[in-house]
């Protein structure tokens, strides 16, 4: 409890954690100014609202929110030595493991704050545009939410993995920079062309000018197929990128159906549908995050801190 103490007291006061703070609830207050146009005339204004400001946030929010995670996880060790806080703290009555399980709570918990002002804004911005603060509303908001800050979880171990292998602050800042936009950004766009040469062979597509030659029911067919080897190649090939299997999880929030005169038909299901549909890619996101945190405390256990 006293890591936990001095790391959360240190969270809540550093200049990052309040620059976040009023960044996500600037980049949620974007949002619902966004899809505000989309709510007028809707028949169906709770759903568009869910899925317009999903869209927007999560891809938004998480860039930032996800460096900032990611970055706090790797200068928190490396920074604590080169002060002297982990010789100071170890010379008192507390273990390795519970220093460094300390400082992931309290970083965790300034996480936390963030989120729940951004889920409570959301409330208050719906409330605003005049929509009933409805059960099923309440309940997509949140678990969309808590599907951002697992994966914003996720991050924070991981990073705290990267701080017990890289003792300057600098070069761990560097390093999880390039982590995150290599994974977050390089990967998918590489995994992606690879689901795409796939679905192309198998309807015989040698340049884009022959998806026009398919028939309307080819066509429904291919984008069917495509949509599960992104799906089936983003769980093989990036299953360590919490942000892609996040978004996998939240597209299945709303069914787009092809039909076969070319048009198209969308039905809204939800988050808790969306997660139900997703097990694995859930699963993942938070299972990684005891996963991390466990190679941190074994790395950190046998370090040199002198």
């Amino acid at each position: 409890m006293w890591g936990f103490e001095l790391e959360l007291k240190k969270s809540l006061r550093t200049r990052k954690f309040w620059l976040i703070l009023v960044l996500i609830l600037l980049i949620y207050a974007m949002a619902f100014r966004e899809v505000k146009d989309n709510l007028e005339g809707a028949t169906n204004p709770e759903e568009v609202l869910v899925t317009s400001v999903i869209g927007y946030v999560v891809v938004s929010a998480f860039l930032f929110i996800g460096v900032y995670a990611l970055m706090a996880g790797a200068t928190a060790l490396n920074s604590d030595l080169e002060n002297g806080t982990v010789r100071v703290a170890l010379s008192k009555p507390i273990g390795r493991i519970s220093y460094l399980l300390g400082k992931f709570l309290g970083q965790a918990l300034s996480i936390v704050v963030a989120i729940i002002f951004a889920t409570l804004l959301s409330f208050a911005i719906t409330k605003y545009y005049g929509l009933a603060l409805s059960s099923s509303l309440l309940a997509d908001i949140t678990l969309s939410n808590g599907l951002v800050l697992l994966a914003m979880l996720q991050l924070l171990a991981l990073g705290l993995l990267i701080s017990t292998f890289v003792r300057s602050t600098n070069t761990a800042l560097g390093l999880a920079l390039v982590l995150f936009f290599v994974t977050g950004l390089v990967m998918p766009q590489i995994v992606d062309g690879f689901a795409e040469d796939k679905a192309q062979e198998e309807f015989g597509i040698q340049k884009w000018g022959d998806f026009s030659k398919l028939s309307p029911e080819e066509k429904k067919a291919y984008r069917e197929r495509l949509d599960e080897l992104y799906r089936e190649y983003h769980l093989r090939y990036l299953f360590y990128v919490p942000q892609v299997l996040m978004l996998d999880i939240l597209k299945g929030i709303e069914r787009t159906t092809f039909n076969d005169d070319g048009t198209y038909t969308v039905e809204y299901l939800g988050v808790k549908r969306a997660i139900a549909d997703n097990r694995a890619q859930a699963g993942i996101i938070a299972g990684l995050i005891p996963v991390y945190l466990g190679l941190a405390i074994f790395r950190f256990r046998k370090m040199d801190l002198r």
